[in-house]
């Protein structure tokens, strides 16, 4: 089985994205039904290295493991010194290879990308970049998900991004880009995504005007507007961005059906006004729970030899088709032993 590895959306081809969809909505779905899942990652193990603190990822992660019947192992950095808070730092080939001696596939949430580069290049088990200073694939992911279940379709939906040019807003226009979605990204002119990065995306447009960008939008994206390493600026990044604010009369420029993500944690007053965050068109709580969905979907991904049946039965998933499939793929494992 190829060595997978998602250190930016640029790494899932257009298929793979409608792929990891699809089986997470079908996981999710006969978890539901059913009420729990064939241990079909049973005997492997995630192991996770956090250079800051995490709530939902971890947290998602952990579970989907326990969900599959594996283990996860957490690393904070400074435990693994590697990353930004490590008061002495380990040579990064070293603690790599040997982290991936123990575990089975590796996610890291390193602030520095270049960190991130390294590791998913050392790794001798499948890496999931857990988020870093330049991109957050995983979160994009989830975004498609929830944006999927809400208009039932990602092809032609139109996904609008104000404030801060994040890595939010990067790995989702480049998400976007491989569905068929229209992505604008409104920020300020020195805020911008870089141009190299967006001139290849389909369906991308820059501007500086908020209100035309989330004109006629299905999907209104905000991220915090002052990240930790920018703290410093918090006074001028606030008078730079107050035009991107999310507000009521904002929401009220996209489509009478539009829904707000914000990825969390959210800043009530500054990205957004509570009036919308805590409104009826926000689905930042289903869109944060997505996060599980698709950690289940892209372990298997990553870790199952059955990864193409899961696919196909998942697109073809009518009448319990999938619960069946997905039960004869268990049975298939343990014969084969992996069970």
């Amino acid at each position: 089985m190829t060595r997978r590895r998602l250190l930016t959306i640029e790494d899932l081809t257009a298929p793979d994205v409608l792929d990891v969809l699809a089986v997470a909505e079908s996981l999710e779905r006969h978890k539901r039904h059913s009420g729990f899942l064939p241990a079909l990652l049973r005997g492997k193990c995630l192991g996770m290295i956090f250079d800051e603190t995490s709530l939902r990822t971890r947290t998602a992660f952990e579970r989907a493991m326990g969900d599959l019947g594996g283990q996860a192992i957490h690393y904070n950095g400074a435990e693994a010194r590697v990353g930004r808070h490590a008061e002495k730092t380990e040579h990064l080939p070293d603690f790599v290879n040997v982290a991936g001696g123990f575990n089975d596939v590796l996610l890291s949430r390193i602030y520095d990308f270049a960190t991130q580069e390294q590791i998913s290049a050392l790794s001798p088990v499948p890496f999931i970049n857990g988020m870093c200073d330049e991109h957050h694939p995983t979160q994009a992911l989830c975004d498609l998900l929830t944006v999927k279940r809400r208009f039932g379709r990602l092809d032609g939906i139109g996904i609008a991004f104000v404030g801060d040019g994040t890595n939010i807003a990067l790995s989702l226009a480049q998400a976007a880009a491989k569905v068929g979605a229209r992505f604008t990204c409104a920020t300020p002119g020195t805020m911008a995504l870089p141009v190299e990065r967006t001139a290849h995306l389909a369906g991308f447009t820059a501007t500086t005007d908020a209100r035309a960008a989330v004109r006629d939008a299905h999907v209104v994206v905000a991220d915090a507007w002052i990240p930790m390493n920018k703290a410093h600026e918090a006074d001028r990044r606030r008078e730079v961005l107050a035009p991107y604010r999310v507000t009521p009369a904002l929401m009220d420029e996209a489509r009478p059906d539009a829904v707000f993500l914000h990825n969390l944690p959210a800043y009530r007053g500054d990205e957004v006004v509570p009036e919308v965050i805590d409104g009826p068109r926000s689905v930042v709580y289903e869109e944060a729970v997505a996060r599980l969905h698709i950690a289940r979907s892209l372990l298997l991904y990553c870790l199952h030899p059955d990864w193409k049946d899961l696919t196909a039965a998942a697109h073809g998933d009518q009448d319990g088709a999938f619960g069946r499939r997905l039960d004869e793929i268990a049975t298939r494992a343990a014969v084969r032993g992996d069970l």
